[in-house]
């Protein structure tokens, strides 16, 4: 027992003599080392990439350096789609790259984001003609309902429909998001002169993509005041009717121009005008904004989506209206007031696409949205059956499968866009395609995911 304490008791002092002598010698100086000061880290310049795990910088500055660097690819032999005769004139499976004056009409209006992303990943933006490329560009005077499976290519025929329209001088407007109108996504604000709620930042956007996109038509097309209990709009061209508004930090007199400028294009036989519409049901349907009473408005009672409607989706317009439902929003899905609209249409002796084809594309297991087929006693509001009965939207299926030297395309742009790395073989290829069933989503994403 003494030894332990012994033992015990000795084991803290050497511990301290040790720790105070090896204070007191004196410290032998650090070698130096070399500092290595990555870019921006001290001059406070804003890298272009970042960090790691493992503290690998990303940047393209020092990943060029690097053995794995590997130059962007080289897609400058693709054909630009410039003039009106492009894409009808193309074979299908032709790849054409976006010309920068349609590129720029797509920043003006916005696209949806699934295809913003996809442009984003490819060096150079393009496009693929299909058979319902010429389908759906041969569309005459009159308001149309692109029909097709989930992923089938509705929004980027859309695209090509608005990329026609930009290169043949033909006045074009693009709503890609038209859930965004009535999401509760922007402001807005009751106006007892419009009896309706105004959306101030939505009427600013679409006015801004009108002149930036149309300016040069918009100045040849007159148009007369405007007036609506103190607000008025001088007449003249529409260039300047906008650029008026524009000017004016008003919100009703942007409403009112927007309206003058959407009604005197939809009337007027001068130049052609064409309306890419997506996500068309969010003109049919309750939106997620609400009164003072925080009662839900419906989509009439917002002033930018009852103008739409009104003025664009009007039986007396004279627009060429090509418009797709959109299935990817799981909280808005097809309202029955639509559906029921639609039923009657298609149910019609001599209909292009009949019932059961536009309700199998809306019912499908790849939609996001579960859509049950309106029945006797569903409550569908009176308002929105109306509309949609007056717009009757004709049907246009294009949800017709890849063919192969479609599929091929675009497994070839794939492979030079460095998606997948390897030469796939005729197996592979025929096998991801019947996989696919001739889904252009599915056929690339399964391409995308697969380990080549």
């Amino acid at each position: 027992m003494l030894r332990r304490v012994e033992r015990v008791g000795w084991a803290p002092l050497r511990t301290f003599a040790t720790t105070a002598a090896a204070r007191a010698a004196p410290k032998p100086a650090a070698p130096k080392k070399k500092v290595s000061v990555r870019r921006g880290q001290l001059t406070g310049e804003r890298r272009t990439g970042g960090l790691r795990r493992g503290g690998v910088d990303t940047s393209s500055q020092l990943s060029k350096a690097t053995t794995h660097y590997a130059q962007q690819p080289d897609m400058s032999d693709l054909p630009v789609l410039k003039g009106a005769s492009a894409l009808r004139e193309g074979v299908p499976g032709d790849a054409l790259a976006w010309s920068k004056r349609t590129l720029a009409a797509f920043d003006a209006f916005g696209l949806p984001r699934e295809l913003s992303r996809a442009q984003a990943l490819q060096p150079k933006p393009r496009t693929i003609v299909r058979e319902a490329t010429k389908d759906v560009l041969q569309c005459g005077q009159g308001k149309h309902l692109l029909i097709g499976e989930p992923g089938c290519g509705k929004s980027t025929y859309l695209l090509q429909a608005v990329a026609q329209a930009v290169e043949s001088e033909s006045a074009v407007l693009y709503v890609p998001r038209s859930i965004a109108l009535i999401n509760s996504s922007s402001p807005y604000m009751y106006s007892p002169a419009f009896a309706t709620y105004l959306q101030p930042e939505v009427a600013t956007h679409l006015l801004q993509a009108l002149l930036q996109v149309n300016g040069r038509i918009l100045k040849r097309i007159e148009a007369p005041d405007a007036h609506v209990e103190g607000v008025r709009v001088p007449g003249g061209t529409l260039e300047s009717m906008i650029r008026h508004a524009l000017a004016d930090e008003n919100a009703h007199v942007r409403q009112l121009a927007l309206e003058q400028v959407l009604r005197t294009l939809t009337q007027q036989t001068e130049v052609p005008f064409v309306v890419a519409i997506d996500d068309v049901q969010a003109y049919f349907m309750t939106s997620s904004y609400r009164d003072p009473d925080y009662v839900p408005l419906e989509a009439y009672e917002l002033a930018v989506p009852r103008a739409l409607r009104d003025l664009v989706l009007a039986p007396r317009s004279q627009a060429v209206v090509l418009s797709a439902l959109s299935s990817a929003h799981a909280n808005f899905p097809a309202p029955d007031a639509l559906l029921v609209a639609l039923r009657e249409q298609c149910s019609a002796h001599g209909a292009p696409v009949p019932w059961s084809r536009v309700w199998a594309t809306l019912s499908c297991r790849g939609s996001a949205t579960r859509v049950r087929e309106p029945h006797a006693y569903a409550q569908v509001n009176d308002t929105h059956l109306a509309s949609a009965r007056a717009a009757a939207l004709s049907p246009l299926d294009v949800g017709a499968p890849l063919h192969r030297n479609e599929a091929a395309s675009i497994l070839d742009l794939l492979h030079r866009e460095r998606v997948i790395w390897t030469t796939p073989n005729d197996e592979a290829f025929l096998a991801k395609l019947v996989e696919s069933h001739g889904n252009v989503h599915t056929f690339t994403h399964s391409w995308r995911a697969t380990l080549q």
